[in-house]
C-alpha cells in the first residue's frame, strides 16, 4: 500500500477524495492555496449563519421540532440543542443588563421559601465576621451576579426531572427528555430573557423620557404574565411536537410544567445562594 493511496489518519486505501472508513479528506495541492483559505472561512460563516437562523426561526415559531430532528437524526439544518444553549449562554453572561436568573441576598432573605434559613445562615455569618449587612451585601451583589451565569446549566439538569416526570414513558431514551430540556432552556434564555429583556429595558428607555418611571423593585409584576405566556407556547410545542402529545394533554403537561419550572427555579436560587455564601464567606 503506497502513502499516496492510504488515508493519513486510519491508513484505510482511499478511492476519492475522501475516506470511506473515517471521512478524512485527501489533501491536494488546491487546498494550500490562499483562495481556499478564504472560501473556507466565508463557508463557515455562511454555514454557522445559516444553521443559527434556522435553529432560532424553529426554536421560537415551532417549539419542539429542534429536539425531533436532533433525535431523529436529521441533524445538518440545525445546531445542536446544547450548542445552541450555550451560545445563548454566552450572550447571557457577555452582557450585565440581563440579571434574569439572578436574585439579590434580599430576595434570598424575605422572598424564597427557604428565607428563614436564609436569614438564619447570613446572621451566623455577621455574627462570626462582625461585618455589618450593608458591607456584606455589597461583596455579596457581584459575586452572585457573576455565579448566576456560570451555573446556568444547572437550571437544564433541575428541567429535567419535571419534564421525565410529566412526559413519562412519551420517549424511550432519557437522554431524550436531557433534549428537550436543553430546548427549553435554551427558549427561555433567548427569548424569556435576551429578546423580552432587551425589549422590556427599550420601553423603560421610552417611557423614562416621557417622564413616566416603572418601579424597578416590581420588574417580575411586570413581566410575569408575559413570562408565563412564553413558557406556555414553548412547552405545548414541545409536547406535541417532540412528545407526540395530543392538544389537551400538551396543555394540561405545560400548565403542570410551570410548576416545574418554579421548581427548578427555586431549586437553582437556594443553589446558588449556598454557592455564593460559601464563595464571600
Amino acid at each position: 500500500m503506497s502513502e499516496a493511496n492510504s488515508c493519513k489518519s486510519c491508513g484505510t486505501v482511499v478511492n476519492g477524495l475522501y475516506c470511506s472508513a473515517c471521512g478524512e479528506k485527501v489533501l491536494t495541492p488546491d487546498d494550500h492555496t490562499l483562495k481556499h483559505y478564504l472560501g473556507a472561512l466565508l463557508n463557515a460563516f455562511t454555514f454557522a449563519d445559516s444553521k443559527l437562523w434556522n435553529t432560532l426561526k424553529a426554536v421560537v415559531l415551532r417549539p419542539g421540532e429542534l429536539s425531533t430532528a436532533y433525535m431523529d437524526g436529521r441533524r445538518v439544518k440545525y445546531m445542536r440543542p446544547v450548542a445552541f444553549f450555550f451560545l445563548a449562554n454566552f450572550i447571557y453572561f457577555a452582557i450585565p443588563v440581563f440579571q434574569t436568573f439572578n436574585t439579590t441576598l434580599e430576595g434570598h432573605m424575605h422572598y424564597m421559601p427557604y428565607s428563614t434559613w436564609a436569614n438564619a445562615q447570613v446572621e451566623e455569618q455577621l455574627a462570626r465576621t462582625g461585618e455589618p449587612l450593608e458591607e456584606f451585601t455589597a461583596r455579596y451583589a457581584p459575586a452572585s451576579a457573576n455565579n448566576a451565569k456560570l451555573m446556568l446549566v444547572l437550571m437544564v439538569f433541575l428541567l429535567v426531572l419535571p419534564m421525565a416526570l410529566f412526559h413519562l414513558r412519551k420517549r424511550t431514551y432519557f437522554s431524550a427528555y436531557v433534549t428537550a430540556a436543553f430546548e427549553l432552556m435554551a427558549f427561555h434564555v433567548w427569548v424569556s430573557t435576551i429578546a423580552l429583556g432587551t425589549g422590556f429595558a427599550v420601553l423603560v428607555t421610552v417611557l423614562g423620557t416621557m417622564g413616566r418611571h416603572l418601579d424597578q423593585l416590581h420588574v417580575d409584576d411586570y413581566l410575569s404574565i408575559p413570562l408565563i405566556l412564553l413558557h406556555l407556547w414553548a412547552t405545548i410545542g414541545i409536547g406535541r411536537r417532540f412528545f407526540g402529545c395530543t392538544w389537551a394533554g400538551s396543555v394540561w403537561r405545560a400548565v403542570a410544567m410551570l410548576v416545574g419550572l418554579q421548581f427548578a427555579l427555586t431549586s437553582y436560587r437556594l443553589l446558588l445562594f449556598e454557592v455564593t455564601l460559601w464563595q464571600v464567606g
